[in-house]
């Protein structure tokens, strides 16, 4: 019965249902401005990163940090860590952007980059921009809004407890979905294989999901609670 009820919820959550399991935080003060589907937002914003993409929100940050992510290592039992690990780029090449191709592609077949066997190359790449250009959406919004007027400490205790708000259980979706799939969203919907102009105006439509602001600013101000005490 346990099982049923934790599927349903998730199941909840991936048509943009709050299932806070516990601990409902965007209670806790209505003037942060939480959404009801935080956990859903904050889940994709996290789902990938590294400590490089924490960095964007305080440079100090190593990886003895408290934000769950997917397991790069895609063969281990357990499928989500409670860190976001350190995963520099190299410099063989002259600029970030073919350095991260580099790191990409190097990790083909390798089962160590937390995507599964199940995405190709170019959808390996595209992944990891968006996710880099998601975390630069979500730094504008902590410039914006949060970093002169963040979460008092209740919200960010609350944020922070993931096992309890639904924050490591849609991490966990996220998951257990790679090893059958490309979700590039927890909408539950859909994706076609990226091959051409068509599919990825599928892809760019379902990304683009979570670039508005009420998903951007439950990001910040997980990110501002994850990152404030370095």
């Amino acid at each position: 019965m346990a099982m049923i009820v934790l599927f349903l919820a998730l199941l909840g959550l991936t048509n943009g249902l709050n299932i806070n399991i516990e601990r409902q935080c965007d209670k806790i003060n209505p003037k942060v401005d939480l959404s009801d589907t935080f956990s859903e937002n904050i889940a994709h914003a996290i789902h990938s990163m590294t400590v490089q993409g924490l960095r964007l929100f305080n440079p100090k940050v190593t990886e003895k940090n408290s934000v769950p992510t997917v397991n790069h290592n895609v063969s281990a039992p357990d499928l989500v860590v409670p860190y976001a690990p350190d995963d520099p780029i190299g410099h063989d090449f002259n600029t970030d952007v073919m350095n991260t191709i580099d790191h990409i592609l190097s990790h083909i077949g390798l089962s160590d980059d937390g995507l599964g066997p199940y995405w190709s190359p170019i959808e390996r790449v595209a992944h990891n921009f968006h996710m880099w250009d998601l975390w630069y959406r979500v730094h504008e919004e902590f410039e914006s809004t949060v970093r002169d007027n963040p979460p008092k400490q209740d919200v960010c205790d609350c944020l922070m407890d993931t096992d309890h708000n639904g924050i490591r259980a849609a991490v966990q979706w996220v998951a257990e979905h790679y090893k059958s799939g490309t979700p590039i969203t927890l909408l539950n919907r859909p994706i076609p294989k990226l091959t051409d102009a068509a599919t990825w105006q599928v892809w760019k439509d379902r990304l683009l999901h979570y670039y508005d602001n009420n998903a951007a600013h439950d990001a910040a101000l997980y990110l501002y609670c994850a990152t404030k005490d370095f």
